[in-house]
């Protein structure tokens, strides 16, 4: 018989439930029709959806990309661009944003840091043009930049304050045996990239604007402490049995012993329920509840 890890017995012995570890829980995005999305980016198609295995984006800094492309704020990503034209000092593959006036273009630049050839001759150390935008600054958009800009500030803008509030970006990372740990934080590195999209989320989750603007994306989406519960194995289910009482007789019919009778209790099934998702202690109510206990009528065996 499975080995159970809880069980509880009414006070007056006539019911019990029994707690047991769900050694075959589904993937929690599978049985819900929360919008979350997800993408792993180091490993195949560990917790995506089909749907999102058969359009994944081909890397990390392409998705985040994407989302400058569709959330960037454009006002903090170029006043960053700005503030690096102006800087003494550059790291390797910077980028700017500068007006020449001759032209009457801004101009996305990238700085080429130094390097010698085979003869000794200094190169580089300068700004490298990339793409020209006839335009005024304030018409330029986060899609304009985003393609061009090199995968270090790409890196530099994972940052909330460089999206406007119509998406919550998160990461998640793999650890042994399938663990799987969350994170507010992403970076053109994370194992795998999550998120929520405003008007998806409000539609779906009927809550107002001020919920989404207070919360990070943690805080909102319950998702992602099931799919750790999922990865630590912290998912359970139980039955519920009810006390049934038979009398067993012997009979002795060659007379040289007495008849007996004894009561014996055997246990029938009432119902069950797998599927809960989260570390037993937290989840205990829940489980209790949900097959009609309460904790104080209850022993633990």
């Amino acid at each position: 018989m499975e080995d159970y890890v809880k069980r509880y017995v009414t006070k007056d012995g006539k019911e019990r439930i029994t707690i047991y570890r769900d050694e075959d829980a589904d993937n929690p995005r599978y049985n819900t029709d929360e919008p979350l999305h997800c993408e792993d980016c180091s490993r195949d198609y560990t917790i995506m959806t089909k749907k999102e295995r058969e359009y994944h984006s081909s890397s990390a800094r392409n998705l985040i990309e994407h989302f400058l492309n569709s959330y960037g704020n454009v006002k903090e990503m170029i006043k960053v661009l700005r503030a690096n034209a102006a800087a003494e000092k550059h790291e390797e593959d910077d980028c700017c944003l500068v007006y020449d006036t001759s032209r009457h273009e801004w101009i996305l630049k990238t700085w080429i840091g130094g390097w010698k050839d085979y003869t000794g001759q200094m190169h580089g150390n300068e700004w490298c043009e990339e793409v020209s935008f006839a335009l005024k600054l304030k018409n330029i958009t986060a899609y304009d930049l985003a393609s061009y800009m090199s995968d270090s500030m790409i890196e530099a803008f994972c940052d909330a304050k460089f999206f406007t509030d119509g998406i919550k970006i998160g990461s998640y990372s793999f650890g042994y045996q399938g663990t799987i740990s969350f994170d507010d934080s992403f970076s053109t590195d994370s194992e795998g990239i999550c998120w929520l999209e405003k008007d998806e989320f409000l539609k779906y989750s009927g809550c107002k604007e001020e919920y989404w603007n207070s919360k990070t994306l943690r805080e909102i989406e319950w998702l992602t402490d099931e799919l750790e519960a999922w990865g630590d194995n912290e998912v359970y289910g139980f039955k519920a049995e009810k006390a049934v009482k038979t009398i067993k007789s012997v009979r002795y019919p060659d007379g040289e012993h007495d008849d007996t009778e004894t009561e014996e209790t055997e246990w029938e099934e009432t119902g069950s329920c797998w599927g809960f998702y989260g570390e037993l202690d937290k989840s205990i109510e829940w489980i209790l509840e949900d097959a009609g206990f309460k904790k104080e009528e209850l022993i633990e065996e």
